[in-house]
């Protein structure tokens, strides 16, 4: 066998080319490493991108339907000022109900919309109206007395008398100045809400939102869902006779008789509420008159018509609740601002939805 001999520098450069691929092998796979951690660092930040883009689009449609929202209680504010102050208020006036003035009305890219719930007492059925309400169509859970509550509760709830005394003396006595229940049994004082899951007190004062209710003995969040729109703080707790619905005038104390007749003086010629030929009472003092010159009366229905007239009627309103809904154009989303104010345009209460 032949062997050849190999010189110290061909050594040497054997050993250098293997240096170099071994270190041509390192550096690829710190090459490899590095843009494998390159890309992730890549996608994390573009992940992190996209999600402040998005909250981004997200704050941007926010406040463009928030400026659409408060455009409508602009115009709702507008339409009311038109009105004159020294004019009766009726389900006719056109802040109470014109899809023209409020149904789905532009404003840059999106539209809004003024919208409440109301009872029809032509066809007994509850629907969507677009225009305000007035707070004086409502009872004052501030100033109604606890008879006015308790048939609020047995026409609205159908409670039994019990029941409708009950949850009346607990609203009495939250609203009153003194911690003595003003019936033995069924109500609730400071010592009923300290014995509850987490204690508190009766408040001793004037409801100052009607979502106070909800703290009040007997009361529950589908009872108050159901309440909600025949209920105000608003106002002296005189009822306007032009807009108010049959239910709330049952609840004031005047039998159905006298009832029926309101309703059908102010539905006018075409016997519909809310039209241009409705019948308005002028004031407060025109109610017996006008009504006994048309329809047929007892002498103890006259004298139940005066009294209740005198105590717990008007024919203006001076508080309004608006309800405006924003919405962009081909976006699910919206934006509900719900507001009182008073004639002015004044705002007395404001919430965001």
């Amino acid at each position: 066998m032949i062997y050849k001999k190999t010189s110290l520098l061909e050594l040497l450069g054997f050993r250098l080319a293997d240096n170099i691929k071994k270190k041509r092998g390192s550096i690829l796979i710190i090459a490899l490493w590095s843009l494998c951690l390159l890309s992730i660092f890549a996608v994390v930040l573009g992940s992190g991108v996209r999600q402040k883009i998005s909250l981004a689009h997200r704050i941007d449609e926010r406040s463009k339907l928030r400026l659409i929202a408060e455009a409508g209680v602009k115009r709702a504010i507008t339409e009311l000022r038109k009105a004159s102050e020294d004019t009766p208020d009726s389900l006719s006036d056109n802040w109470r109900n014109s899809k023209s003035i409020f149904k789905k009305v532009r404003v840059g890219e999106g539209t809004f919309s003024v919208s409440y719930e109301y009872f029809n007492d032509d066809t007994k059925v509850t629907e969507l109206r677009y225009g305000i309400v007035d707070e004086e169509s409502k009872i004052n859970i501030n100033t109604a007395s606890s008879a006015v509550l308790r048939r609020l509760f047995r026409i609205i709830f159908e409670f039994d008398a019990t029941g409708a005394q009950e949850l009346a003396a607990s609203i009495i006595d939250w609203r009153d100045s003194d911690s003595e229940l003003s019936i033995p049994l069924g109500s609730a004082e400071d010592r009923d809400y300290r014995n509850s899951q987490f204690p508190y007190e009766a408040k001793d004062a004037e409801f100052e939102v009607v979502e106070e209710l909800l703290l009040v003995n007997g009361m529950t969040v589908d009872l108050f869902e159901r309440l909600k729109n025949y209920i105000t703080i608003y106002g002296s707790g005189n009822i306007n006779i032009n807009t108010a619905s049959s239910g709330i005038l049952s609840v004031l104390g005047l039998r159905k008789y006298i009832v029926d007749r309101i309703i059908l003086f102010r539905q006018g010629d075409d016997g519909i509420t809310g039209t241009n030929d409705d019948n308005i009472f002028d004031a407060v003092s025109s109610i017996v008159p006008v009504l006994s010159g048309i329809f047929e009366f007892s002498e103890s229905e006259i004298a139940e018509l005066n009294a209740i007239s005198d105590q717990n009627l008007t024919t203006n309103s001076s508080n309004f609740t608006i309800e405006s809904t924003a919405r962009l154009e081909n976006k699910k989303g919206k934006h509900q601002v719900r507001c009182v104010v008073d004639e002015r345009g004044k705002i007395l209460y404001w919430r965001e939805l």
